[in-house]
């Protein structure tokens, strides 16, 4: 009798040589990671499957790894087995970036949003994705063309013009294999997600996959007799799955996330008390966060990401005003409280959910009313790297864009929050002010950064609202370059803020002290500064 139910080494079996492969998932959210570790356990033996080219939306991997143990992305990081690496996000995958650091593999690097974008397209049958997305960053052909080392020579993207308009034409590929997760599918395939995280980008890759004439193979906890589950639950019809593989271990390789076997808050079925004594202590972080928070709207869909902005929540939950706001992930949660660092892209209480090509499309059409992001390198323009660094010895790491330049380039308002300086930079406040206790060894504020993620000029060309929120200060970005409206009790501008940058930044007669309420223990008042 035919069944679509295989083992994960059958289903690695069906993955050939030169295969184009697309696994599914951010991080560990929806990674169907048995059938990785299967098609790695096979390279290893046969030394087959060869010379493929992988690719996802965001980074699945392992992000270290945690606990020791190699996942998603990772797996396939050997000599011979990949010959081109294209993604949204390389920081959960380090064996990638040191082989695409080592030139033995040719690598891409686009917005996260136009590979989601990308999967929609392809699955509609046509080879262009048409995205104003990445001009004026490193991902348009005029700067780098999304190339991220030497032995990378196709253009996979090209500017045109189509009535009058400047858009980016990004190459939409064929599937061979895609790889893809859910929770419970019948002995057809239909599939369901209910103990998923979050939905990503599976049923889009699925589409994109049987519309190229490829195979599908995903990953389940259970399945079930035909017919058994409520038709409006299931996420992906049968139709579109060619493989299901039971997980044999569920603790190991059908995590939740990265850092949790299972939340259930995550899900969506229940909702949690979130606790005001999770307040963060007064510090440099929780100073830079008040302050961000101040620039937030109730009621409307805004974005907060890794690092400094993820103290937002927090600020938010502390002073009551959590259930008015719409947070948004990635992933495509809506509401509720985000999960940070190894449970990215997990969002505990959400409101409601979508997946991540659909997040996207918000993102995109400028309908967000702000993104809060990192702030790692800027120059006089108000342009911004995240996504490139070279250290002092010349080694290179490129964790790449994942969704920030969608964030940045599609937001009303886009507030960059992060200390000045950066290693070794310790702060302390005290009676109210700012006191730095030691400087960092390396500047943020530069005449050159490493690479353009977010372009300031182009951000003047389309009138965004750009705050660059920092530890002392906050500057506000102009046609004529960065200008300081603000300066933290306690400290100098000539002695204190001058000094770390590589340029001078316009300085008005209108500099204001930040609000004196920031630096000090207690409620800030928050939701009346934002209402």
């Amino acid at each position: 009798m035919f069944t679509k139910i295989c083992t994960a080494a059958e289903a690695a079996a069906l993955v050939k040589d030169g295969a184009f492969l697309v696994c599914a998932g951010n991080m560990n959210n929806c990674l169907a990671e048995e059938i990785c570790a299967a098609i790695e356990a096979r390279f290893q033996e046969t030394s087959h499957p060869k010379d493929m080219t992988i690719m996802s939306a965001s980074g699945v991997g392992d992000m270290g790894p945690v606990g020791g143990v190699f996942r998603g992305f990772e797996h396939f990081a050997h000599e011979g087995m990949i010959r081109r690496v294209i993604v949204g996000h390389n920081g959960s995958n380090h064996s990638i970036m040191q082989m695409q650091a080592e030139l033995k593999v040719e690598s891409y690097n686009f917005p996260q949003g136009v590979i989601e974008h990308m999967f929609r397209t392809r699955a509609k049958g046509l080879d262009v994705e048409l995205s104003k997305v990445g001009i004026g960053t490193f991902a348009d052909p005029r700067i780098e063309g999304g190339k991220t080392n030497p032995v990378t020579k196709e253009d996979l993207v090209e500017v045109v013009q189509i009535m009058g308009e400047e858009y980016l034409a990004y190459k939409t590929p064929k599937i061979d294999v895609a790889l893809i997760r859910g929770t419970t599918a019948d002995e057809d395939g239909n599939l369901t997600c209910e103990d998923e995280a979050v939905l990503t980008n599976i049923q889009a890759i699925a589409m994109a996959t049987k519309a190229s004439g490829g195979i599908v193979l995903c990953q389940v906890k259970n399945v079930v007799k035909k017919g058994a589950l409520a038709a409006k639950e299931v996420v992906i019809p049968g139709a579109f799955i060619d493989k299901l593989v039971i997980c044999t271990d569920l603790e190991k390789n059908h995590r939740m996330t990265m850092g949790e076997y299972y939340n259930p808050a995550y899900t969506g079925k229940y909702k949690y008390p979130i606790s005001a004594a999770a307040a963060l202590p007064l510090g440099v972080k929780k100073t830079i966060a008040r302050r961000a928070a101040q620039e937030l709207k109730l009621h409307v869909p805004v974005n907060t990401g890794l690092g400094y902005p993820e103290g937002i929540s927090a600020v938010a939950n502390e002073e009551g005003i959590a259930e008015d706001l719409i947070l948004t992930v990635e992933t495509g949660a809506f509401g509720g409280v985000p999960a940070a660092r190894t449970s990215f892209g997990a969002t505990a209480n959400a409101l409601a959910f979508v997946d991540s090509p659909t997040i996207f499309d918000l993102y995109d059409s400028g309908y967000l009313y702000a993104t809060f992001v990192g702030l790692a390198e800027c120059d006089p323009e108000g342009s911004v790297n995240v996504s490139r660094f070279v250290d002092r010895s010349g080694r290179e790491r490129r964790p790449g864009a994942g969704g920030f330049i969608n964030l940045t380039q599609g937001a009303k308002n886009v507030i960059f929050c992060g200390t000045m300086t950066s290693g070794g930079y310790k702060a302390e406040i005290k009676d109210g002010k700012l006191v730095i206790l030691q400087e960092g060894a390396e500047k943020k504020f530069l005449k050159k950064i490493n690479q353009i993620t977010f372009s300031g000029p182009r951000a003047m060309a389309i009138q965004q609202n750009v705050l660059y929120i920092t530890d002392r200060c906050v500057f506000r970005l102009t046609k004529e370059g960065l200008k300081l409206i603000e300066v933290a009790p306690g400290i100098d501008i000539e002695t204190q803020i001058l000094p770390y940058m590589e340029f001078k930044p316009i300085i008005g007669d209108d500099v204001k002290e930040m609000d004196p309420k920031i630096f000090r223990e207690g409620l800030i008042g928050l939701k009346e500064t934002v209402e």
